[in-house]
């Protein structure tokens, strides 16, 4: 009767540790979502890190009273807990501790017997390693894992969209023809997905203005995909996320790129255009001044002394970002954009106060910008020819 007794006892305490590890882990998992919508990611992450330990903490007491007592809601917990820190911490550009999750994720027993390691997890885990080391190899892993997803039937939305980051990557490491082609397959998979025919027209971009000299005399479709945004443009820019802010950065580019044209009043407008989408950019990021520019998070400690608007959470993330990538997706480093910045935070201080030098401050801001776009961008000598302009208003 004794040992019985003892038996039902140790089955009462699993059941209760399972019933506070529950309240808990929830708990845990709500600080943890709403730190992260207040882009405060290490908060979230520690909060993550918390609910791992007390994941452990539980299991080893109950693997201490009986092993036969542990159900799949254990490893349930701790593979989603696993999964969110690891994209959390790709969020915050930490790849080096996303490899190091992703490596312990494939390496626990238990969540291999039990679970099927996610393609979340796996995705950002080929993301990471390839972030690290540009090889051949990791990017045949990457795309790879991707297309054999997608020819298995690829369902999830979110699942399309997590892709679209390796559609990110590919383009920063200039691998056009694979970034290229790994966005069609995933926009054709959903036809109404404005958010893929946005990064292929940056893509187009992208190849254009870094290897111009190599395609100036070919035909090619930039012309073509950027007039498709306007219904995108009409109906998102109310509510962008912080990553396509740069939408407004890729039309000043396409307005510059179309202004050396016969046409005077057509080509000025161009330019206005042009500058007026650069300062939206701008006021994008002043809405977001206190977000770190690398990762977006609202926990900064560093100011760039140059413009005094650019913040970071770290000096890692500010010298990642300083001579490319500052702006997410696209090769455009702090360094050119340092000048313009500051020329912007000037003349918006100014106009609050309603300070006199506001109006000369406004035109040393318009210079600013087209100076940008013609030397800092180099797209001065890229411009389109008047026959692709003439398909571009025609179309």
């Amino acid at each position: 009767m004794g040992k019985k007794s003892k038996r039902s006892n140790r089955k009462g305490r699993s059941v209760t540790n399972m019933s506070m590890l529950s309240r808990r882990l929830a708990k845990l998992e709500k600080e943890s979502d709403e730190s992260y919508q207040n882009w405060l990611y290490s908060k979230a992450s520690n909060k993550l890190r918390e609910g791992l330990e007390a994941i452990q903490q539980v299991q080893d007491a109950m693997m201490l009273i009986h092993t036969g007592l542990i159900d799949s809601r254990v490893f349930e917990m701790k593979a989603s807990f696993c999964q969110n820190l690891l994209m959390l911490e790709y969020s915050s550009c930490r790849f080096d501790k996303v490899i190091q999750i992703y490596n312990d994720i494939q390496m626990s027993p238990e969540i291999e017997k039990e679970m099927v390691l996610s393609f979340i997890c796996k995705l950002y885990g080929r993301l990471a390693m390839l972030r690290l080391d540009a090889s051949n190899e990791n990017k045949d892993k990457l795309v790879s894992l991707i297309e054999d997803h997608i020819s298995e039937g690829m369902t999830a939305r979110n699942e399309k969209y997590f892709c679209l980051e390796a559609v990110r990557v590919l383009r920063n490491l200039k691998d056009y023809d694979a970034s290229i082609t790994l966005c069609e397959k995933l926009e054709r998979l959903d036809q109404s997905e404005v958010v893929a025919d946005f990064e292929i027209a940056v893509s187009h971009l992208e190849r254009y203005r870094e290897e111009y000299h190599w395609q100036k005399d070919n035909e090619f479709a930039l012309v073509r995909v950027l007039d498709g945004w306007k219904e995108f443009f009409d109906k998102q820019k109310q509510n962008l996320a912080p990553r396509l802010g740069t939408i407004w950065m890729v039309f000043a580019q396409k307005d510059y790129l179309c202004h050396q044209i016969d046409d005077k009043e057509l080509s000025s407008q161009f330019c206005r255009n042009a500058i007026e989408n650069v300062e939206k950019y701008l006021e994008w990021k002043w809405h977001f001044e206190r977000h770190c520019f690398t990762c977006n998070q609202a926990d900064t400690h560093f100011v760039c002394s140059g413009c005094r608007l650019a913040c970071y959470c770290s000096l890692d993330h500010q010298r990642m970002t300083w001579k490319k990538d500052a702006v997410q997706g696209m090769l455009i480093g702090h360094e050119i954009l340092c000048p313009m910045m500051k020329a912007y935070r000037k003349w918006k201080l100014a106009s609050k106060t309603g300070d006199q030098k506001a109006l000369k401050l406004r035109r040393r801001l318009d210079r600013e910008c087209l100076y940008f776009l013609s030397h800092g961008l180099g797209l001065e000598d890229k411009c389109f020819r008047e026959e692709d302009v003439q398909k571009l208003l025609s179309s």
